[in-house]
């Protein structure tokens, strides 16, 4: 084979390789913006549906403030903060969890947003982290008892 014949082969090899990268680092990008696409989404749909709730005079179940909650994890106890603004739960966040394994918390904290999502600690619990998001959903349940009016 001539040095022709392989500089050209490897240039080729180099320019689709090129162009599979850019066409992966599309793909992560816009699937990154679908995803808080939706998740905004899902916020003002929970949104309006307090506010037809407040129009309709049927009020929120939760009194506003911050509340905390703890339970039994995977590695010991997990204790979360529920904001609720407007009769809204608003956010879901970790205080502590540190004798968490660290692999299945990121596994299973993305459940907060499913709450907040869901309006409601009734959401399926996380494949592969099953009692660290366990925890988390009964420590956010906890936190809400706890704004009950």
């Amino acid at each position: 084979m001539s040095r022709k014949y392989v500089l050209i082969k490897s240039l080729n090899l180099i320019i689709i390789l090129a162009l599979l990268c850019g066409y992966q680092a599309i793909s992560v990008d816009r699937a990154g913006k679908e995803e808080a696409a939706i998740a905004k989404a899902k916020k003002a749909q929970a949104e309006r549906k307090a506010q037809q709730q407040k129009e309709m005079g049927i009020s929120s179940p939760y009194k506003d403030g911050e509340y905390e909650g703890s339970a039994e994890g995977y590695g010991g106890q997990v204790v979360m903060k529920v904001v609720i603004e407007g009769g809204v739960i608003k956010e879901v966040r970790p205080v502590s969890h540190s004798g968490e394994d660290q692999a299945y918390w990121e596994m299973a904290e993305g459940i907060t947003s499913s709450i907040v999502d869901a309006q409601s600690t009734d959401v399926d619990t996380v494949s592969g982290a099953t009692y660290t998001s366990t925890g988390i959903i009964n420590a956010a349940t906890k936190g809400l008892q706890q704004a009950l009016k």
